[in-house]
């Protein structure tokens, strides 16, 4: 009988294995030797053992380049692990039921009422999910997430709503949750071209304004950011949450939620109004974005969402307002951009997140 201690190691080891395949896919034992410092005869017995529960196999895999046999490549088996992500925002419901690896195998949406009640979402992804066998579900929401509660989301008009309560009820299993800004900063990380940076920072525009947190490769634990609701004018307009002068409501996020492209295509064309909408509007996020890079020292932003026509449109403003509002030395190494994954990032991150739970439970 295995020693407790020797067990651990040999879960712990095989937990390795299942990530280093699920993130970066097929791979020949030897390359799995080199990459996760174990020697030979380790990887054999533990491709050995996750073979016989399923959730890898052995196929023919690359050629050599020479006449010899083509290397043999170790991979996950999709369909060994399921998980149900979920993207809830206002307009839609979009569902993605992504396998062990990373391949999505099946993809759904279905239309929300504006201002929808949370039990009417909750109704709705269930219709979406129907019944499907998955081994966890995750739900991304925009806003504030604390747990299986909607703290605040400007998007959807929910506080202090217990969704993952709503969600069980709905479809009879527990969900997972996490805001729309995190989950895209986890799937950028994992599944974009993110992955070189040690602390990210991604910025969601929906009808409201928030921000994820990747720190030493990890999600920042609890809620995302509220970029929203950061005071950028003390005088400015009243917004929708009492406080006066926040980002949202001083760049008009709700119109530029639903016409950002209408707007920045004018203003390139050279529409004097549009040029200022889009200048006030960028000068209004640098001045954010600065307090923020000052808080959490991040190597790199990405603007999702309609952030990404908003900055494509006015970058040059955002960087000048955000020197203004940053210590040379926080900026110097910063690097400001779009994201790889576009909107699949959300949906991406929710599955990973899930994913990361299973695999993490195995060790």
């Amino acid at each position: 009988m295995a020693r407790p201690a020797t067990e651990e190691l040999r879960r712990r080891n095989r937990s390795a294995l299942l990530d280093q395949l699920h993130r970066h896919g097929p791979q020949t034992r030897a390359e799995l030797t080199e990459a996760l410092g174990l020697n030979r005869s380790t990887i054999g017995a533990l491709a050995a053992d996750l073979s016989q529960s399923g959730h890898i196999r052995e196929t023919t895999g690359r050629s050599t380049g020479s006449a010899g046999r083509p290397s043999t490549l170790v991979e996950c088996v999709a369909e060994a692990a399921q998980v149900a992500a979920v993207e809830i925002r206002s307009g839609l419901a979009r569902l993605s039921v992504v396998g062990l690896g990373g391949a999505v195998l099946e993809r759904a949406e279905a239309p929300l009422e504006a201002d929808i009640e949370p039990l009417e979402a909750a109704a709705t992804v269930a219709h979406l999910l129907d019944g499907a066998g998955v081994a966890d579900a995750v739900a991304a929401v925009p806003g504030l997430v604390e747990g299986p509660i909607v703290a605040y989301s400007s998007e959807l008009g929910w506080a202090d709503r217990d969704f993952g309560t709503d969600l069980l009820k709905a479809t009879g299993r527990h969900w997972r949750m996490v805001d729309t800004a995190t989950a895209a900063a986890v799937g950028e990380w994992s599944r974009g071209d993110a992955g070189g940076s040690a602390n990210l920072l991604y910025l969601h525009g929906g009808r409201g304004l928030t921000a994820g947190v990747i720190v030493d490769g990890r999600p920042r634990c609890g809620s995302s950011i509220a970029l929203g609701h950061l005071v950028v004018a003390p005088e400015g307009a009243e917004c929708r949450c009492g406080l006066r002068g926040c980002l949202e409501v001083e760049m008009g996020a709700s119109r530029f939620a639903e016409a950002v492209e209408t707007t920045t295509v004018a203003a390139w064309m050279g529409d004097s109004v549009a040029r200022q909408t889009v200048r006030r509007s960028g000068e209004c996020l640098g001045r954010a974005l600065g307090a923020v890079v000052t808080a959490t020292n991040p190597d790199e932003i990405l603007f999702g969402g309609w952030l990404r026509e908003l900055y494509l449109a006015s970058a040059a403003t955002v960087r000048s307002s955000l020197a203004a509002t940053t210590l040379p030395q926080l900026r110097a190494r910063l690097r400001l951009r779009t994201p790889a994954l576009g909107a699949e990032g959300p949906l991406i991150g929710a599955a990973e997140t899930g994913f990361e739970a299973l695999i993490d439970d195995m060790r």
